[in-house]
């Protein structure tokens, strides 16, 4: 049985890794700190939604996955955690 769900997300915390940084903020003349990779890094993280609602629709038990693949798509970053709410739900047809 199919589902459409509303949800507000919260409490993104994105997947931001050090080569993420290396491969778009990194000139090649120049040398980075570890403190400011890890700057850089939360930089990035800050400009990031950390609340959105989305729809999807699914099956019950799969809603946490297709909340996480709708972040990503929404944003085009991968997440390591977030909360949610679901403000409505509707079976589908």
């Amino acid at each position: 049985m199919y589902k459409y769900y509303r949800v507000l997300v919260t409490s993104v915390d994105y997947c931001v890794e050090y080569e993420d940084v290396f491969e778009t903020y990194w000139p090649e003349d120049q040398e980075w700190t570890d403190e400011q990779f890890d700057e850089k890094i939360e930089e990035v993280k800050s400009r990031l939604p950390q609340s959105m609602e989305l729809e999807v629709e699914c099956e019950p038990g799969d809603l946490d996955d297709m909340v996480v693949d709708a972040i990503s798509e929404e944003t085009g970053w991968l997440v390591n955690s977030f909360t949610y709410d679901v403000l409505d739900e509707k079976v589908v047809d």
